[in-house]
């Protein structure tokens, strides 16, 4: 049998050279006004904006909108991969989005372990003490699953340095606005890629790390929403031992 340990040393250089990387913000798509957008380092955010007259404590209940698709940067032909080539990419962004709002829906109504949420989902738009959480999905890199099966050719797991040609990401920009009057609370934008991990089977599919992003995405917008003053938000960590 062959040892593992050539595949663990490389697996933790690898973390060692790559402590605090973070996938590169993506260029602004219209969403939200990038210009007022500064990086904040209490949110996991690429950059955001706070309305220093508003703030998120006042309000106890939210709506969910749709999540956009209709914002979304214009790829190359590599990026978009055999996801592009299949021409489903459209079509496939549009379910993603739909499983967002869910994500979304449902970390509201069960927040994670350790966040203390005071918000009710509602299904009216409007209404008294009610924010608005809006999201545009303005990018989707599926994973390239040619490129994921031929490293695992590669002798001892040294596939893991393909990593950064073969890399799923995704780009969002969202707001939490009064639900009333559309008035901005707080704005942001967002860059995540995949997590790093020994073994990746989630790469053997086009979506698999782009779901996970949105799932961590949704975690982070309930502990935005909950935040205390002083209180820093955690990034998601850029690595992880699970296998999907």
């Amino acid at each position: 049998m062959r040892s593992r340990k050539p595949v663990l040393a490389l697996f933790c250089l690898w973390i060692a050279a790559s402590v605090g990387c973070k996938a590169t913000a993506a260029a602004p798509a219209g969403f939200v006004d990038a210009s007022r957008l500064k990086k904040d380092e209490t949110l996991p955010f690429h950059g955001a904006w706070r309305n220093p007259a508003r703030d998120l404590t006042y309000y106890d209940k939210i709506w969910i909108a749709p999540v956009d698709t209709s914002h979304l940067l214009k790829m190359d032909l590599w990026k978009e991969g055999e996801a592009g080539a299949s021409g489903q990419l459209a079509e496939d962004v549009e379910e993603i989005a739909v499983k967002a709002r869910e994500y979304l829906t449902q970390v509201f109504k069960e927040p994670p372990e350790g966040v203390e949420s005071r918000f009710t989902v509602v299904d009216d738009s409007k209404g008294a003490k009610t924010i608005r959480l809006e999201i545009a999905i303005v990018e989707i890199v599926p994973s390239k699953t040619i490129l994921e099966a031929a490293s695992w050719a590669l002798p001892y797991g040294t596939g893991i340095l393909l990593a950064p040609i073969n890399t799923s990401t995704a780009a969002m920009e969202g707001r939490f606005s009064d639900a009333n009057s559309g008035q901005v609370i707080l704005a942001f934008a967002d860059r995540e890629g995949e997590q790093l991990r020994p073994v990746d089977l989630g790469g053997f599919t086009w979506y698999t790390h782009a779901r996970g992003i949105m799932k961590d995405w949704a975690r982070q917008l309930v502990e935005v929403a909950n935040q205390k003053p002083g209180e820093k938000v955690k990034d998601t960590k850029f690595y992880t031992i699970k296998p999907w």
